[in-house]
């Protein structure tokens, strides 16, 4: 997962079965809209993304300012569409504390 693009989520503020948005920290690489993402968490010993075939449909830096690409050093809110397992995400989430999500490692990686 070194040299792929990385996306930390930090916070979940949209979570459903259709769409999620949440805010994220570039690691490394560069997503743009249109790409395939999925979910993964980075220390897990479970095998395989959390949730994957997720299109990142809108990245907006910063009051309704959108943008196309995120690359290293930028935070954004993101927002992907797909079939999302809910459940699957709180459970991963469960007991951390929405401004310390970044600690459960999750990350958004190209497909």
């Amino acid at each position: 997962m070194a040299d792929e693009a990385q996306l930390q989520v930090m916070e979940f503020t949209n979570l459903s079965y259709g769409s999620l948005t949440c805010l994220i920290r570039c690691l490394s690489g560069i997503v743009r809209v249109g790409d395939r993402v999925r979910l993964v968490v980075s220390d897990s010993v479970v095998e395989g993304p959390l949730v994957d075939g997720l299109t990142v449909t809108r990245i907006e830096r910063s009051h309704d300012v959108t943008v196309p690409f995120t690359d290293p050093g930028m935070g954004a809110a993101l927002t992907a569409t797909g079939d999302i397992d809910v459940r699957a995400i709180r459970a991963t989430t469960a007991g951390t504390p929405a401004d310390q999500l970044w600690r459960r490692k999750l990350l958004l990686v190209l497909d």
